[in-house]
């Protein structure tokens, strides 16, 4: 039986920037490619073969040979069991930083799970099964994430889907959907404003957790559409983009793919989840092209 905090390569045959992981090949329904390291998936594409993820070319991460470098900047990596800084554990919490253990394969879908651990309890104390589950149809990618307290006590957590979306200029784009928002702007002491634009534009950093946001928010381009995207069971939207000045200060990062870039993630960051012992909670973000 594998342990959850080991890895093992053969489990994941392909390899996309050096990153051992599973290659999705639906043909016509889309390709996808799942990272063995957090079940992070760092590419997908659907019919039209644009990439809608963006993955930084000088990320590091886990290694064949089992060593890890460092989170994977890019994809969807998954922010568990802590968002950000907003703790004592380490950035993001410990579970994109562990290989999973995949469960179940198909052309066009899998399901992975990362269990406490020895790993794991260097970070936090409790029992618990964390399921990340991938489908892939005509247009549109769904990652669903499930959390399961194994524990004989209640815990608590916050957790996002953190999404990078490729965009080829973000000085193009703009969020549709937010106007009218109470955000938390993480770039002035996180003091709770309302967002006034109809449509959100990027021109430098933004850093915004909103509130209570509508489950659906749309990425244009010249009033062009480019990907619906739509959230359940996450209480807040994150909208994230370093900007010029803090992207060189990130050294897994080129300087100038701030403006390749724009992160719109699913979260339950402004407050956490609490499970009882043998409570589920689950959440899911859905991209859809146009």
């Amino acid at each position: 039986m594998h342990s959850e905090s080991s890895f093992h390569p053969d489990d994941f045959p392909d390899t996309l920037q050096d990153l051992p992981g599973i290659r999705l090949d639906a043909g016509a329904v889309g390709q996808a490619f799942v990272a063995a390291q957090g079940a992070q998936v760092v590419s997908w594409h659907a019919a039209d073969g644009i990439e809608r993820l963006y993955l930084s070319p000088s990320t590091g991460g886990l290694t064949r040979d089992g060593r890890k470098a460092m989170p994977i900047r890019g994809g969807v990596p998954i922010c568990f069991p802590q968002f950000s800084d907003r703790g004592s554990m380490v950035k993001h919490g410990f579970a994109r930083n562990l290989p999973w253990r995949l469960d179940q394969r198909a052309q066009a879908s899998l399901t992975m799970t990362q269990r406490d651990g020895d790993a794991s309890r260097q970070h936090w104390p409790h029992a618990f099964e964390a399921q990340l589950s991938v489908r892939m149809e005509f247009g549109a990618l769904e990652i669903l994430f499930t959390v399961v307290n194994t524990d004989s006590v209640a815990f608590s957590f916050t957790t996002a889907l953190h999404t990078y979306l490729r965009v080829d200029d973000i000085r193009q784009i703009r969020l549709l959907g937010l106007e009218g928002v109470a955000y938390q702007d993480a770039t002035d002491g996180c003091k709770v404003k309302t967002q006034q634009e109809t449509a959100l534009s990027i021109p430098a950093e933004v850093d915004r957790v909103y509130l209570n946001p509508p489950g659906i928010v749309r990425m244009v381009e010249q009033d062009r559409s480019l990907l619906t995207i739509s959230q359940q069971g996450f209480c807040d939207t994150v909208v994230w983009n370093p900007g010029p000045d803090r992207a060189r200060m990130l050294a897994d990062m080129p300087d100038e793919d701030w403006l390749h870039m724009l992160c719109v993630e699913a979260a339950c960051a402004s407050a956490a989840v609490t499970l009882a012992p043998g409570e589920r909670w689950e959440g899911s973000q859905r991209l859809c092209v146009g």
